[in-house]
């Protein structure tokens, strides 16, 4: 069994299998906290790996991305795109909303300032078309967070 307050301090030391992460994330999805963005980050990243390696689409994958969106952070743009982008299953798996995790406007101001990172131009193609396509707003896609909450919930 996993120690969620223990894995919220010591995350980087703690080895973690597939079944653990998913234990950890089913347990963050109950009781998020608002430091536990860092954490988040790692879970996603070491999904992200996995996912790099095989086919579909994991429960813990969505489900780190939703958590990790749901922290509101206008960075964690990049590690959601860096998830988004592990395989063919992930890109068209993982739900194109989950890349705007401070909203529409922060989100995207956050990626036209980040002029230096490798994959701005990507990811703001994608953003534009994404949103020309869906013509969503901030209200429609944290209607559309809290539904994938629901899924993951029940």
């Amino acid at each position: 069994m996993i120690d969620l307050d223990r894995l919220r301090t010591d995350f980087a030391n703690t080895p973690l299998d597939e079944a653990d992460r998913e234990d950890a994330l089913r347990m963050l999805l109950r009781d998020r906290r608002e430091g536990d963005a860092d954490l988040l980050r790692h879970l996603l990243a070491a999904e992200t790996a996995a996912h790099h390696e095989g086919w579909g689409l994991s429960e813990a994958m969505g489900l780190a991305a939703l958590l990790l969106a749901e922290c509101g952070r206008e960075e964690d743009v990049w590690t959601l795109w860096e998830a988004k982008n592990a395989s063919f299953d992930t890109m068209a798996g993982l739900d194109g909303f989950l890349l705007f995790p401070a909203g529409i406007a922060g989100t995207t101001a956050h990626v036209i300032a980040s002029e230096d990172h490798p994959e701005r131009g990507d990811l703001m193609t994608y953003m534009s078309e994404y949103l020309e396509y869906e013509k969503l707003t901030d209200e429609e896609i944290r209607s559309h967070v809290a539904n994938l909450r629901s899924y993951y919930e029940n």
